[in-house]
């Protein structure tokens, strides 16, 4: 197998700054559809072994469609607390961070959407769910930018296991489009690597480009209804688009009961181009993450 080209660095075409007012325009109402079906007890076990797992043919079209189009406003109005990880001379690798903050598609998903449903099923030892994050990844036709490999954890200022990520793929994705390349089980080796730019948490991680034939990958190859499932400490990372073809997603975090708030040095708030246009919370070290952020979806009353 050809080794992926993830290792060079994103580049950011601009710093953000405060994101401009919203106006929260939807085009269509919001879809009254639940889960196609629920997840197995085996698709369960594979993301419990793996770290990660394509769970296919579980969300409903009409809300795929719904979320495309937000995403392809937000990627015209390209706001001003947008991302762009390419250079500027070559297509868009677009990033936004806390879309459902600028367009209600995505509130409307993140909070009353089939995922809410999906992650109590996922993880049913949870008493409560907590909506955490969303961040939209968009691959223009031949955006060449590649997501380096990296884990999760050391970015988000939490402590627990009751971290799901969801990673919906709004376009078919396929390895030549960009699909993300999962390590499978090392979400259980018990190390958080050392994250770009940061020098206190834990350990310098392995050179996955060049050794990539030394482990097990799955690759996300999906098509819209499918998701994908992944654990906050596998480590992943995804290649350019060589296609003629869009690769959009939305990527969608909830927490359990059992998650606290732990903010760090590598911390996803103290990256400023990524968030700076977020007002953060302040919770207790070690207490809950409730808070307007952050809502409780589940349970609703």
């Amino acid at each position: 197998m050809a080794v992926p080209a993830f290792a060079r660095k994103p580049e950011f075409r601009r710093r953000p700054r405060r994101m401009t007012s919203p106006d929260f325009s939807i085009d269509a109402p919001r879809p009254d559809v639940g889960l196609i079906r629920p997840i197995t007890d085996d698709e369960r076990e594979v993301f419990k072994r793996d770290g990660a797992a394509v769970v296919r043919g579980i969300i409903p079209l009409e809300w795929i469609d719904y979320i495309r189009a937000g995403v392809i406003r937000l990627m015209e109005r390209s706001d001003s607390s947008s991302q762009t990880y390419s250079p500027a001379s070559e297509p868009r690798f677009f990033g936004q961070s806390f879309p459902w903050l600028l367009d209600d598609v995505f509130k409307d998903w993140a909070l009353h959407g089939p995922l809410v449903d999906l992650a109590c099923q996922v993880m049913p030892q949870a008493r409560s769910l907590n909506f955490f994050y969303d961040q939209i990844f968009a691959k223009e036709p031949h955006a060449t930018a590649t997501a380096p490999y990296h884990q999760d954890a050391p970015y988000l200022p939490l402590k627990g296991s009751q971290i799901l990520r969801i990673w919906t793929p709004l376009d078919p994705v396929t390895q030549d489009s960009g699909a993300v390349h999962y390590l499978k089980g090392s979400h259980r080796w018990g190390i958080i690597y050392h994250p770009r730019g940061y020098k206190t948490v834990s350990e310098y991680q392995p050179d996955f480009e060049r050794d990539y034939d030394d482990y097990d990958w799955l690759v996300g190859e999906s098509t819209p209804g499918d998701v994908l499932l992944h654990d906050p400490r596998v480590v992943h990372g995804s290649g350019g688009n060589h296609t003629s073809l869009f690769r959009r997603a939305l990527t969608t975090i909830y927490t359990g009961d059992r998650v606290t708030w732990n903010p760090g040095p590598a911390s996803m708030f103290n990256n400023k181009e990524q968030t700076g246009h977020i007002r953060v919370p302040r919770l207790t070290p070690g207490g809950p993450v409730d808070s307007e952020l952050f809502p409780r979806v589940w349970p609703t009353s």
